[in-house]
């Protein structure tokens, strides 16, 4: 049971779900103490555990956390294995029945689980749930991708919508789900898991739901912000490695094609907007070095080391 930090709140409901909250680290040190303080404020009150996966962080994060929060199960690893790769080992040792995938860069608010856990509760064909991710101000972030806008369900209230994807940011998952699926496809270092898991879940059987009604502040790009153009390599290999998962060699080959066509379009669209400004507008600028260091990478034959998974020497 983790601490309390916050006023004290009566029992939970019997029946209530443990929550094994999974906290992903790189280079993170005050955004995962802000994450597992959110915890310590805001689930006193349930049942749970917080599992903090570092990935071999150079700035010390696993010791100085386990210092400072004794109810934490720290995993350091002992090289960077990814998001997908930490996650699955932090799903391996937890004990609850629900995985909370929560961002280093994410926070808990004062009614996320309280509405996590009665929604659950009373909706208990749920597998794979998301709710609404905010930005500091309160505004919203994309949090889901949706098959379509049908009708609401008048036997699903709650705001409870069906989708295809589930940004993991926070990504709640029955553990039962976790296992039957052998968790996060190791493959992907940095992007595309969550979207892969959710395909393979929803292939299975699995209910995958979101709704507004559950909040959690994301402040976003916590451990890519200093490194953007590797960050930017990355998403481009991870979608690469999903294509060559499902689509036809043909498929995949075209698609290789349209991408670097679309990027040699961005660097001269980017280029020409530049000019006239002197190359003195970083909202034009920052896109053309972005879009030239893309081409450039995909007109060498996209070779490995220059996203942000660590090559074997």
């Amino acid at each position: 049971m983790s601490r309390d930090n916050g006023p004290a709140m009566d029992s939970p409901a019997a029946g209530s779900p443990g929550f094994s909250f999974i906290i992903v680290s790189y280079n993170t040190l005050a955004l995962t103490r802000a994450a597992v303080l959110s915890i310590n404020r805001h689930a006193g009150k349930f049942p749970h555990e917080i599992i903090l996966v570092d990935n071999h962080s150079p700035d010390g994060s696993a010791a100085v956390l386990q210092k400072e929060f004794p109810n934490l199960n720290v995993l350091a690893l002992a090289d960077n294995r990814g998001f997908a790769a930490a996650n699955n080992a932090g799903a391996r040792v937890a004990r609850n029945e629900w995985l909370v995938l929560l961002n280093s860069d994410a926070e808990l608010l004062a009614d996320t689980l309280p509405v996590l856990d009665d929604l659950l509760r009373r909706h208990p064909k749920i597998d794979v749930f998301g709710g609404q991710l905010l930005n500091a101000d309160g505004s919203l972030q994309t949090s889901a991708n949706f098959p379509s806008r049908p009708a609401p369900d008048p036997n699903e209230p709650d705001g409870l919508r069906p989708v295809s994807r589930i940004i993991g940011a926070f990504m709640v998952i029955r553990r039962a789900t976790w296992h039957k699926l052998d968790g996060m496809d190791e493959g992907f270092f940095f992007y595309g898991e969550e979207f892969d898991f959710c395909h393979r879940a929803a292939q299975a059987g699995a209910c995958l739901r979101w709704t507004p009604r559950v909040r959690v502040l994301h402040h976003g790009g916590g451990s890519s912000k200093s490194i953007h153009l590797r960050a930017a390599v990355e998403f481009y290999e991870s979608q690469h490695y999903y294509w060559r998962k499902t689509e036809p060699e043909k498929s995949y080959d075209a698609k290789i094609r349209k991408n670097r066509h679309r990027l040699f379009l961005r660097v001269v669209w980017y280029f020409a907007l530049s000019v006239p400004t002197l190359f003195l507008l970083p909202a034009f600028t920052g896109r053309l070095r972005k879009y030239f260091h893309l081409y450039k990478w995909y007109s060498q034959g996209c070779p490995k080391g220059w996203g942000l998974r660590p090559v074997a020497r």
